[in-house]
């Protein structure tokens, strides 16, 4: 199932959703009331409802998926160009990133990976969803971006095994980590070896993520995956790999990530990210740019950039 959140207008409620394929989206309410003929349990209320649901909230979801691709009915559908996307994960999720998961991207930036999965950590409120403007802040002139495989969590667990991991996984979504590499370290101490985590990486819409989560059936190899990213103003290729790259797998990252913290429902963890970000090539995001990041099996994130008034 590809899942999202998403409203009819800006003003309007939340409501979960499904992607049926192309540009079709069901209300999954309205289709479970059509198929069922009552009032759906509350783990249909939102995308985050039906997290917190787990595995029977989502077989639930999948049966009525499966019934409104069989029925063909217009009735509850919409057409994904006219909805509003809202992000794919829990609304109080914690985001949690992983610094050098590839080598590529260690080899570019001159850095070292780690024996261990090196975490920090975003607000999340910074998540912006797909279509969504993100915002060129008018403190930083270095907005970078960064592709990257999104994992969310789907059972909660702590001190997690590895062999245990993806038993906790819901499904994937793609997330662009943005990055204001001239916020590094304070003002006051520029040549300072200690980063700035806070402003690096939790400026305003610095987490964009979408369009949907992709169920973990759909998706069952997630080391086998293409990656890009590009501008539609500027077509060369700015990051390409794939996820068969990353150095701690996501069963490592689960598994550490939950040493001590109690992983939830809706949680998300981004994977890292590969070569060529903007920092090592100079070109970084300007005011009218499109960024397109795409996951082949998962679709296309994009956002327009916007610049801070």
């Amino acid at each position: 199932m590809r899942l999202l959140a998403f409203s009819t207008s800006a003003a309007a409620v939340r409501r979960l959703g499904a992607n049926l394929g192309g540009e079709t989206i069901v209300d999954m309410k309205s289709a479970y009331r059509r198929h069922f003929g009552g009032e759906p349990p509350a783990c249909f209320d939102s995308l985050t409802s039906l997290l917190a649901g787990g595995d029977d909230a989502l077989a639930l979801a999948r049966d009525v998926c499966e019934r409104e691709r069989e029925r063909g009915d217009d009735e509850s559908r919409h057409d994904a160009g006219s909805i509003v996307f809202h992000p794919p994960a829990g609304d109080r999720a914690k985001i949690i990133c992983v610094t050098m998961n590839y080598g590529s991207h260690a080899a570019a930036s001159g850095g070292k990976q780690s024996a261990e999965p090196y975490f920090f950590t975003k607000m999340p409120t910074t998540m912006t969803a797909h279509r969504a403007p993100v915002c060129l802040s008018k403190t930083s002139r270095q907005h970078d971006s960064e592709i990257e495989l999104a994992v969310i969590i789907g059972r909660r667990g702590k001190y997690v095994a590895r062999d245990d991991a993806f038993d906790h996984v819901a499904g994937y979504s793609i997330i662009n980590d943005l990055s204001f590499r001239d916020r590094r370290t304070l003002p006051g101490e520029p040549d300072s070896e200690r980063l700035h985590w806070y402003t690096l990486k939790n400026l305003d819409t610095a987490a964009p993520i979408g369009p949907w989560l992709v169920t973990r059936d759909e998706i069952p190899d997630p080391y086998d995956l293409g990656i890009s990213l590009t501008l539609d103003n500027d077509p060369a290729m700015r990051q390409s790999g794939t996820t068969a790259g990353m150095t701690h797998r996501i069963e490592d990252l689960i598994h550490h990530a939950s040493n001590g913290v109690t992983l939830e429902p809706g949680d998300v963890i981004a994977t890292g990210t590969p070569h060529a970000i903007a920092f090592g090539a100079g070109r970084f995001l300007a005011d009218g740019d499109i960024v397109r990041a795409e996951i082949s099996k998962i679709g296309t994130l994009i956002n327009p950039v916007r610049a801070e008034t």
